[in-house]
């Protein structure tokens, strides 16, 4: 090959490579330094894809705006989760500039089918002992999503007036966070509908539940899925810092799923904060994480169904 056709082949490369990263940018959502993405609790964020600032558009997010000289820690982005310097590194926390929750009374998942509660073999220490609450990376987004803990209450740079919240002029969410994204105990939402977190998945448990049940369930592979410890956490599936698949999917009241912006829309995103990219359906990334653990099974033609 003569260095002309070299050169056009490494041309052609590069220029797949910019399209794949740019299809994958284009599904994905914003960053959280972003407008929009709703872990930007600050008071401003760069426009999609700019350095440009602008002002915040989030429902929860600080008091003021760019022109802003008062609540000026509510301009930073990162301060509302990290901080360099006194931060709380309790289970390996990274840098966390919040206090975990102080809440003890989440209930588990409790299922009469899930085999980590109701296989001796494959029970997982300590989930479902009395008193057992969420552990690990699981409790650095508990200490915003508890229902309970004020978001404006970092350890470092002083307390952050929320829009809606106490001495605040305008409207906004406020200080704590309700509704689909609050999982306060009252609500029972940890029980009820929510995948378990906090429980060890490795081979023991894994081989466990295959022998019991008869299936063929795998340990997950990086960077497919995160397990911290052997242990499945919300970061699991979740990314705070951008979703990665697209982001303007959500369920719409029958059932099906449509664009966010329908006026059926229930505001409940396909897969909030998607740890995967795969592509332009939320769904596909919604089936490829959870089949990572879980995988499907394809019946023999010539089986029988009872």
């Amino acid at each position: 090959m003569n260095g002309y056709n070299k050169s056009l082949v490494a041309v052609a490369l590069v220029a797949l490579l910019v399209l794949t990263y740019a299809g994958n940018v284009l599904c994905a959502g914003p960053k959280v330094s972003e407008v929009g993405n709703p872990h930007n609790l600050s008071s401003v964020g760069r426009v999609v894809g700019s350095t440009v600032l602008n002002n915040n558009t989030n429902w929860y997010r600080a008091e003021g705006d760019l022109s802003s000289t008062t609540n000026v820690p509510g301009k930073q982005v990162c301060i509302f989760c990290h901080t360099p310097h006194s931060a709380n590194v309790a289970e390996q926390a990274p840098l966390w500039n919040r206090a975990f929750s102080t809440v003890t009374n989440f209930q588990r998942y409790s299922s009469n089918t899930l085999q980590i509660r109701v296989n001796a073999a494959a029970r997982t220490p300590a989930l479902y002992a009395a008193g057992a609450q969420p552990d690990g990376s699981s409790k650095l987004c508990l200490s915003c999503h508890d229902g309970v803990s004020k978001l404006g209450a970092i350890l470092q740079g002083g307390t952050i007036i929320m829009r809606g919240g106490a001495g605040s002029a305008t409207t906004g969410g406020g200080d704590v966070i309700t509704g689909l994204a609050s999982f306060n105990p009252s609500t029972n939402k940890m029980k009820n509908g929510h995948h378990p977190v906090s429980f060890i998945y490795n081979a023991t448990v894994r081989d466990a539940i295959n022998a019991g049940k008869g299936t063929s369930y795998t340990l997950p592979s990086e960077p497919a899925v995160i397990l911290r410890n052997s242990k499945m956490q919300c970061t699991t599936c979740h990314d705070a810092h951008q979703n990665q698949s697209d982001d303007t999917k959500c369920y719409l009241n029958d059932g099906s799923v449509g664009d966010c912006t329908n006026s059926e829309s229930t505001g409940r995103k396909v897969v909030p904060f998607w740890v995967l990219t795969k592509g332009s359906s939320a769904v596909t990334d919604h089936d490829a994480v959870c089949t990572t653990c879980h995988p499907m099974v394809i019946p023999s033609p010539f089986q029988t169904t009872p």
